[in-house]
């Protein structure tokens, strides 16, 4: 929340950074559940990439401890790299379509096996989510301080996890997970009326 009381703005804001040796003590920091979860997360953002399992998170890592992804301090580690892999991911399916194939006719086998780009078709809470600033993600992690169920259902659908992958994410059973994203929803609702205004 900003000192005036309304909620935070992704741009014209104060945000604080990680240097490079706190960054390295938050990398070391994660547990071998963060990194499955990860990786869970990693598998989501492949299709249409070019990227093969494991390569994008050690993408994102490398390019976190570089410093060519500042990392916001208020960004725990597991929502900082998941936002940064979709990040990529986007920015990879991007450049892919750009290009134009050898053969227009032929499709590589890779490009066969690749599973479905992550739907478009999502609600306005999601929209948000789907954003490049990783101080949106930050902004909207602030709102639930201590509430992990509803930092984790968050990731998640940054992850576009849904259904099953959801819930086996975030560790509960479907009621659990109703009652944590009706949580997230009246919060949202409350701070961005009118969706996401940077």
């Amino acid at each position: 929340m900003s000192e005036t009381g309304g909620p935070p703005h992704a741009s014209g804001s104060s945000v604080e950074y990680l240097d490079r040796d706190e960054v390295e003590t938050a990398l070391d920091s994660l547990s071998a559940d963060d990194k499955l979860k990860l990786l869970a997360v990693e598998r989501t953002f492949l299709g249409g990439t070019g990227y093969t399992p494991k390569e994008l998170l050690h993408d994102a890592t490398c390019r976190v401890i570089f410093r060519e992804r500042k990392w916001p301090r208020s960004v725990n580690p597991v929502a900082f790299l998941i936002e940064t892999m979709r990040s990529i991911a986007s920015h990879a399916r991007k450049k892919r379509k750009r290009e134009v194939p050898l053969d227009p006719g032929k499709k590589g086998d890779d490009e066969k096996s690749e599973s479905p780009v992550p739907s478009e078709a999502l609600d306005p809470l999601e929209h948000i989510l789907e954003k490049e600033a990783a101080d949106v993600v930050a902004a909207i992690h602030n709102h639930f301080p201590g509430d992990e169920e509803a930092q984790l259902v968050i990731l998640g659908w940054t992850g576009d996890l849904r259904g099953k992958e959801l819930r086996d994410f975030v560790g509960v059973d479907q009621a659990t997970l109703d009652y944590a994203i009706k949580r997230i929803r009246r919060v949202m609702k409350r701070f961005y009326p009118n969706g996401w205004t940077s």
